[in-house]
């Protein structure tokens, strides 16, 4: 007798479900898009002690007849494809055909439902996989599906389930994703008998933002719209001030539908590049509508995984559908007390020419303080404690800090300059010799083009040393021989083959912190105007390379309110 056997039906089920069941969220999010697919409008998600115990869908959907009902929770048992041509068109949320079958062959199942077009419902109760009642009930229109006891017959699997509180984090997180998709639809979350989130049907996901995010979260978002051809981005981004420690806050949907993808998390991040710390991450929410045989999304049982078949494009509209909202700064622009979320208009298209700057091709610096307003409407009043300069402006008072001002104002200066060819430099009158290690001296050799187009003209002299005989206009005055060896240093552990771009972005981050006017340094009223009118000439002023912000409002307003006049 061979080695090789056929597993039992039994220990393949278990097996599938470990796909798609990994805890009490996956359970849930089965049933909820099963709902949705069935038309619901009306869903209601009940769950106790986390969702061990017990997790609850009941919907005012469709319904099922008693023959569709069993058949539902047989494997490969679907309503939602035909043939094999379908899996490239997939227009619903479930079609595998999996999820019943796999989530009733681990817990205890209960399923009740009724059409329109029959007088009495059918409940089936289901234990480990085997159907143990069926029988007809009176019920409401619609589908309650039951799943207790998850993991009871598996308590390998039931030991790797989290706490309660952490389950349950899990649970309200997909519900509000859902919610955000799914404005159309009125949603309640209960846990222990206990009403956690209410999302009631609203006309667009404006109003639902509040709901799903939180009021605070809410009013620091900005609509968003990117559309071309059969792709369409859309969404709402957070301002650069509003931030979170992991990429949680980032809410990805394909034709709505919650994904984890690499390719949108990475045009998120990037369209926030040198907008935030390094350590931080952006609330967006975004949304891709593409043409259902334009994406694959049975990539993995769980669905949560797509696959684009223009994946370049997909990423580059979701940049600049982003990143032009960021560019307009509407954070900063003069707002109404907040009542509704204001949408910003318009439909984008992607620009023919060449982007050479560091964030996109135009500068909205009018658009950052309003009208634009002269020197004389923006007196300089002093400067405190050497490193903050303040203005009066038309409406209360402007705060800048001086360095992270100064800062992003010579690094928008240098990509435009890196861009466009070689940056301004300055020769050394009498050249300067500096010695590196054999592993730095070995980087420099390699990427002496490289550095000419970064402003430092340095030629070999023998061994590990070499002449200095021209630097970045901006580093003349502040020990540019250190930076070029901090910069030695970085190239060295890039390689030959590294990407320009995104190898030299905090090169010239260092640049500019190193030549930017310092904290605590006089500044006189003249210094300090030309900085705010240069500022403001930036594409993206209100933050620094290393994600600072640069400039601070107090309006009359918030000084209203400080002195209790209102």
């Amino acid at each position: 007798m061979g080695k090789i056997k056929a597993l039992p039906p039994e220990v393949i089920a278990k097996i599938a479900a470990g796909e798609v069941v990994e805890r009490p969220a996956s359970v849930a999010k089965e049933l909820m898009e099963n709902s949705l697919d069935a038309g619901s409008r009306e869903l209601k998600i009940e769950i106790h002690s986390g969702g061990k115990k017990l997790i609850r869908v009941t919907d005012d959907g469709e319904g099922m007849t008693a023959e569709d009902a069993q058949s539902a929770i047989q494997r490969y048992s679907t309503s939602k494809i035909e043939s094999a041509e379908d899996l490239f068109a997939i227009q619903s949320f479930g079609f595998r055909g999996e999820a019943l079958s796999a989530i009733a062959s681990v817990s205890k199942m209960k399923i009740i439902t009724r059409k329109e077009s029959t007088l009495a419902g059918i409940e089936i109760n289901i234990e480990g996989g085997e159907i143990r009642e069926s029988k007809e009930v009176g019920c409401s229109l619609g589908t309650s599906v039951e799943v207790r006891d998850l993991f009871f017959n598996i308590p390998a699997r039931l030991k790797f389930l989290k706490s309660q509180g952490t389950e349950l984090s899990h649970i309200g997180e997909l519900v509000a994703k859902i919610a955000l998709a799914n404005p159309q639809t009125h949603l309640q979350f209960i846990h222990d008998g206990k009403l956690l989130a209410n999302y009631p049907i609203r006309e667009n996901l404006t109003s639902r933002l509040a709901e799903a995010l939180g009021r605070e979260t809410a009013e620091k978002l900005y609509f968003f719209q990117f559309k071309n051809g059969t792709v369409e981005i859309h969404g709402y981004a957070g301002e650069p001030g509003l931030t979170r420690p992991n990429a949680r806050g980032i809410y990805l949907f394909v034709n709505r539908r919650p994904v984890r993808d690499r390719l949108l998390s990475h045009a998120v991040l990037e369209a926030y590049r040198n907008l935030i710390a390094k350590d931080r991450y952006p609330v967006t929410i975004l949304f891709v509508q593409v043409h259902p045989s334009d994406v694959d999304v049975n990539v993995h049982p769980s669905k949560r995984e797509v696959k684009f078949a223009d994946s370049e494009t997909v990423h580059r509209y979701a940049l600049l559908g982003v990143r032009r909202l960021l560019e307009k700064t509407p954070w900063l622009k003069e707002q109404e007390e907040w009542k509704e979320l204001k949408e910003i208009p318009g439909v984008y298209t992607p620009p023919q020419a060449k982007t050479t700057s560091p964030l996109g091709q135009e500068s909205f610096a009018e658009e950052t303080w309003g009208k634009k307003e002269s020197i004389s409407q923006n007196p300089f009043l002093g400067q405190i404690d050497k490193t903050y300069l303040l203005f009066e402006s038309s409406d209360g008072l402007t705060l800048v800090d001086q360095h992270a001002a100064h800062e992003r104002i010579l690094w928008e200066r240098l990509w435009q300059e890196f861009s466009s060819g070689t940056i301004r430099r300055q020769s050394l009158l009498f050249p300067e010799i500096v010695e590196f290690s054999f592993r730095e001296a070995k980087a420099a050799e390699e990427h002496l083009l490289e550095l000419e187009k970064m402003g430092f003209e340095i030629e070999p002299s023998g061994g590990r040393t070499f002449w200095v005989k021209a630097v970045p206009e901006i580093l003349a005055s502040r020990e540019p021989v250190q930076a070029l060896k901090e910069m030695i240093e970085q190239i060295s552990s890039w390689g030959r083959d590294a990407d320009l771009q995104s190898s030299f972005d905090p090169l010239l981050k260092m640049m500019a912190c190193r030549g930017a006017v310092p904290a605590f340094q006089d500044m006189n009223g003249r210094e300090a105007t030309t900085l705010l009118t240069d500022l403001q000439k930036c594409i993206s002023p209100s933050r620094c390379p290393h994600g600072r912000p640069t400039v601070l409002k107090i309006t009359i307003a918030d000084l209203e309110k400080m002195f209790g006049r209102r």
